[in-house]
């Protein structure tokens, strides 16, 4: 439940963030050159990191159950 609770709130200040910051930014990464509004580029790192740690958090479950 406490996790529900914390995940509901980061999703509610990435809401707001997103409402607040509608302007257009460029961005470059490597070769690839992204023009987006400021939230949903925060919002796709949010998602991104939210994926890196569940495939992580799983893979530590996995080597657990191994052992």
């Amino acid at each position: 439940m406490f996790r529900f609770i914390i995940g509901l709130a980061i999703g509610a200040f990435t809401v707001i963030f997103a409402i607040q910051n509608p302007e257009s930014v460029g961005y470059e990464f490597l070769a690839w050159q992204i023009v987006a509004p400021r939230s949903l580029i925060v919002l796709a790192v949010l998602i991104a990191g939210m994926l890196v740690g569940w495939l992580l958090s799983g893979l530590g479950s996995r080597q657990r159950r191994r052992r």
